[in-house]
């Protein structure tokens, strides 16, 4: 018998109700989900249900999960948001995690916006093939609604199902409070940064706040150190939203200007840091200070820029800079760094050619730097920016 899915629409009832979760039932980390098999047919909890509705669903149907089969009981109380739950705990959870309140208003928020627009949205469908069940299906994309903090590389390898299963995975970051809006400095952690979008050398994080129907968006990114980068971030009302869903623009050359100011300010932090330093021998800033003969207290301001693409390496942007510098400087190709694996590169499975290309960039600029004043290796650096971005 084929599958008929109803979709999800709107509501107030589910809105307050997600928020009246009581901290006992995240605590209890039970499985939660909106869709269930009756009588074999794809049943998804509507909005327009009313609670008296919903008592005589539970007293007539027995509903089952569609992943793992087992009966789920239908909840209806005065504080939880209406859901399907299995009867044991921890039965089955096919490629995702408990449900949290936060999580189950993304979801239907999200799956109210592509109804909304009719756009075809299947939620909660599993995928038997790859054990997996994507928040939503629409069209050829699993969409993730990431709200807890999860492994790296359980991102990755969902992603990976998905890309098996011939569909191109999304994923939106979930949050609870929305960040000022503007450039400045922003914590992403290693899960989220396996959540971007986009381009690899100009990334962004897509990110969903259901309690105010809005979209977040980190994009310019330009890795510090740690959790730590800069980033500008836009607002977008769910209203506004499209899909495929919208593209970040590039920043302006007055933004890319706070930007170096920012960086500049990180970068002195990171050198009062090093100059603490015991063993200044195998300290990488000493020895790269040294060889190029550098005041260490005066390093000049074409080492340690935002660049596009600096994400790839996995140190501060003065060290891969004054590595790079170095290669030239001695007459060997920038490519050596890669090739004797004298720079950290992000984990294995990216493309090569991508760092690569960001040290070349480099040269390009640094070459640049000795025949011209720093406001034109800025205008340079923005130009190799913005090339990077069309690309």
């Amino acid at each position: 018998m084929k599958a008929k899915v109803v979709f999800l629409k709107p509501a107030v009832f589910f809105v307050l109700r997600a928020m009246d979760l009581p901290s006992k039932l995240k605590k209890r980390r039970v499985i939660h989900i909106l869709t269930a098999l009756d009588q074999g047919r794809l049943f998804t909890l509507q909005a327009y249900h009313t609670r008296q509705q919903l008592v005589q669903l539970r007293k007539d149907r027995s509903f089952q999960c569609p992943a793992c089969k087992s009966p789920v009981l239908l909840k209806v109380g005065t504080t939880k948001i209406p859901h399907f739950a299995h009867l044991q705990q921890f039965s089955c959870t096919p490629g995702g995690e408990p449900e949290t309140a936060l999580h189950l208003l993304g979801k239907s928020s999200l799956a109210s916006f592509f109804n909304d627009n009719t756009i075809p949205v299947h939620v909660e469908q599993y995928l038997s093939p790859i054990k997996q069940r994507p928040d939503l299906l629409v069209k050829k994309t699993a969409i993730e609604i990431q709200c807890s903090p999860l492994p790296a590389e359980q991102v990755v390898k969902r992603s990976q199902g998905y890309t098996k299963m011939g569909l191109h995975a999304i994923w939106i970051r979930g949050i609870e409070t929305v960040p000022d809006k503007g450039l400045g400095i922003v914590q992403i952690r290693p899960f989220e940064k396996a959540m971007f979008r986009s381009a690899p050398l100009y990334p962004h994080l897509l990110q969903f706040n259901p309690k105010q129907s809005l979209f977040v968006y980190y994009s310019n990114l330009f890795y510090i150190h740690a959790n730590r980068w800069i980033g500008k971030v836009s607002l977008l009302p769910l209203a506004e939203q499209v899909f495929p869903f919208a593209v970040p623009k590039i920043i302006t050359m007055e933004e890319y200007r706070q930007a170096i100011s920012l960086m500049r300010i990180e970068k002195n932090k990171y050198i009062r840091s090093q100059l603490l330093a015991k063993n200044r021998m195998r300290n990488p800033f000493w020895r790269l200070s040294y060889e190029l003969r550098l005041d260490k207290e005066a390093i000049p301001p074409i080492f340690g820029l935002p660049f596009a693409g600096g994400h790839l390496f996995l140190e501060h942007p003065l060290i891969w800079q004054l590595k790079t510098a170095l290669m030239i400087e001695s007459g060997k190709p920038v490519e050596t760094l890669l090739a004797d694996q004298l720079v950290k590169t992000a984990p294995c499975g990216i493309d090569m050619a991508l760092p690569l290309q960001v040290l070349s960039a480099y040269e390009t600029l640094y070459r640049n730097s000795r025949s011209a004043c720093f406001s034109e290796v800025v205008d340079i650096s923005y130009h190799l920016l913005a090339k990077a971005w069309e690309n």
